[in-house]
């Protein structure tokens, strides 16, 4: 990811409906383990980026930020003190064997060529018992030209994460889609790319540091993460998968 995105994300990741609502969701998925858990929790966010998805985390347990952008781990040393700044590779990551109890992956392992190495690795590193949060861009059909310019690889449908996760020895607690809200328009944008020869070639930043829509999204998504909190839903722009070693 060029340093000019990791930007637009450190200036939107606190107050942007999409950070807020993705941190919530994962404080939902997390909260039985967060109630029960022991002093010294250990948490790793793998792929950091700027370091706000996992920031949160940083009053109850001890949080390195791993990524292996050296522009990512700058906004991490400037913005994120609390955080423990690590460079390091998913596919090999420079922790200590069954020495973490919570991983988070935040859009990250669409964009690395072996996301099934990567997965060996979040599962060699887990605590037994220790849980795994992944959020991923969704189905391949949505793919824009935005995807490249981000270094996407690929997007999951919900059943081939399991399988990834399942063939890696993971037990997967829960697996669904969100953002269901944001799927027509979605398909419909990925539709328009693909009629456009140039759109491969065009440079796509993303959206993050527009907030126009707030004040429709952020309804929106609490609304679903309320009937996620029930059931899971069968479509979304994104995958979002608890899974425990």
């Amino acid at each position: 990811m060029e340093v000019e995105e990791y930007a637009r994300i450190a200036a939107a990741e606190d107050d942007h409906w999409w950070y807020r609502n993705t941190r919530a969701l994962i404080a939902d998925l997390l909260a039985p383990r967060l109630r029960a858990a022991r002093p010294g929790l250990r948490v790793l966010d793998a792929g950091c980026g700027p370091g706000g998805n996992s920031a949160w985390l940083a009053d109850r347990a001890k949080v390195v930020a791993l990524d292996r952008s050296p522009d990512a781990l700058a906004f991490v040393d400037a913005r994120r003190p609390e955080l423990l700044a690590v460079r390091g590779d998913l596919t090999a990551l420079p922790i200590a064997s069954a020495s973490v109890d919570v991983a988070l992956t935040i859009t990250v392992l669409y964009a690395v060529p072996d996301d099934r190495a990567a997965i060996a690795e979040l599962h060699r590193v887990l605590r037994p018992g220790g849980a795994l949060v992944l959020v991923e861009p969704a189905f391949p059909s949505l793919r824009r030209a935005h995807d490249a310019t981000v270094h996407g690889q690929r997007r999951y449908r919900r059943a081939p994460l399991r399988a990834l996760l399942e063939d890696a020895g993971m037990h997967v607690e829960r697996a669904t889609y969100a953002y269901s809200f944001l799927a027509p328009a979605a398909a419909g944008l990925a539709a328009f790319d693909r009629l456009r020869p140039s759109a491969a070639s065009e440079s796509h930043p993303s959206d993050v540091d527009r907030h126009a829509l707030d004040a429709v999204f952020a309804p929106l998504a609490a609304a679903e993460r309320r009937t996620l909190a029930r059931v899971d839903v069968p479509v979304g722009t994104s995958v979002v998968v608890l899974a425990s070693r």
